[in-house]
């Protein structure tokens, strides 16, 4: 049950990302990432697990490299502006950060 749990906040938080990351360009990337940090910091402090925020960071990576690639109809939600690269690289030290934090 926690490892769903663990899927559900990394799913929720890289949809939060994907969907903020464009709207307000410098400030939906800072609040998708500091969403996406809080998620996965008080998972695993709420249970006191470092698999879970493995979990939530590995979800939060699939979600978001799938959402970088074209779709069936040629459709980006990440794209590879200034934007788009600092969502993803940014977003990659954010899941290290937050895993590797102490509970």
């Amino acid at each position: 049950m926690l490892t769903l749990k663990a899927i559900f906040i990394g799913a929720i938080s890289a949809v939060a990302a994907i969907l903020l990351h464009q709207t307000i360009p410098p400030l939906g990337v800072a609040l998708g990432l500091t969403a996406t940090y809080l998620g996965i910091w008080s998972l695993g402090r709420k249970y006191g697990q470092r698999k879970l925020k493995v979990i939530a960071s590995l979800t939060w990576l699939v979600i978001v490299t799938r959402a970088g690639t074209f779709g069936a109809g040629q459709e980006l939600l990440v794209q590879g502006d200034g934007v788009g690269t600092a969502l993803l690289l940014m977003g990659a030290a954010t899941l290290f950060i937050a895993t590797a934090a102490r509970n």
